[in-house]
């Protein structure tokens, strides 16, 4: 796995390739529109992506097919585009889950995904500690081709990427209280998007990780997210499994879905499917422009 990671004060200064195709999600920020309206004429066609986890249907473009055949979706896309990009912003980790596995089953080992950071994320009130992020729903919900069963004793291990929200991790450690036997490491995001902002989500968490290793990514760089979850797969013992929950910064949740294509005997993704709220953040700051190259490795 190779990620190159370039970071760009506007969009005028990323390099994209010609003949693009940008797979993107709903957009309910500046930031999201900003990206999703990426303004460049070697863009050919921009799709929406969008999925339903109640129903476990994925909708890419005007198809709509349950989302275990995603391949079908975006096949037709990828064979008439060579290039892709995915927009992060908007996509969610499901949505890009779907699209990676897509991509890595095609045999395209190359592609660029765009992310953009907020200026600052929404308080519940303006001057809370807590965050209005995400909606609550019913909990957590499989992500079809990344199933997990986390009552198996195969299962060793499991790695929680966090953020602002402590009661995502509360509500998986209630509903699947099995996961308390497993090896838990939870990281956060250090350097974080802004000095101090680290704090939001360290802070919170404390009461519920007294039985968890603790570790460190920066916020926002797949690459470094990646290596961490490659250091516990190579913890595990011979033929056991784990599983990722990417609770945090969306750079983290980019990371969780290729090592999840890549490694589908071995990784699991546990995720809640929240949704956004309208306005969940404020301005656009820092552009992300990341190339990955799939390098293929034994399991």
């Amino acid at each position: 796995m190779i990620f190159s990671n370039s970071s760009h004060d506007n969009s005028n200064e990323i390099i994209i390739y010609t003949e693009s195709v940008l797979f993107h999600g709903d957009t309910v920020d500046d930031r999201g529109k900003s990206a999703v309206n990426f303004d460049s004429d070697l863009i050919t066609d921009r799709i929406l992506v969008s999925y339903d986890y109640e129903q476990m249907v994925l909708t890419v473009g005007d198809g709509t097919l349950t989302a275990d055949l995603a391949i079908e979706l975006f096949t037709p896309y990828i064979i008439a585009n060579k290039n892709i990009i995915l927009e992060a912003t908007t996509l969610g980790v499901p949505e890009l889950f779907f699209a990676i596995k897509s991509l890595i089953d095609l045999k395209i080992d190359n592609f660029l995904i765009i992310y953009v950071e907020p200026k600052n994320y929404s308080r519940t009130t303006p001057a809370a500690d807590s965050f209005a992020l995400t909606e609550l729903n019913a909990g957590y919900k499989p992500i079809p081709n990344a199933v997990v069963d986390l009552s198996g004793e195969d299962v060793e291990a499991g790695v929680f990427f966090l953020g602002f929200e402590p009661d995502r991790l509360e509500r998986a450690f209630e509903e699947y209280q099995m996961i308390s036997s497993k090896d838990l490491k939870v990281v956060f995001g250090i350097p974080a998007f802004q000095p101090g902002w680290e704090l939001n989500s360290i802070v919170p968490h404390l009461e519920a990780i007294d039985n968890c290793s603790i570790s460190y990514c920066a916020a926002n760089d797949p690459s470094s997210a990646y290596d961490s979850l490659e250091e516990t797969r190579l913890s595990l013992r011979e033929g056991n499994k784990m599983f990722v929950a990417p609770i945090g910064t969306k750079p983290c949740g980019i990371a969780s879905a290729i090592f999840a294509s890549i490694y589908p005997s071995q990784v699991g993704l546990l995720y809640d499917h929240r949704k956004k709220k309208y306005k969940r953040s404020e301005g656009v700051s820092i552009w992300h422009r990341y190339s990955i190259k799939i390098r293929m490795t034994k399991s």
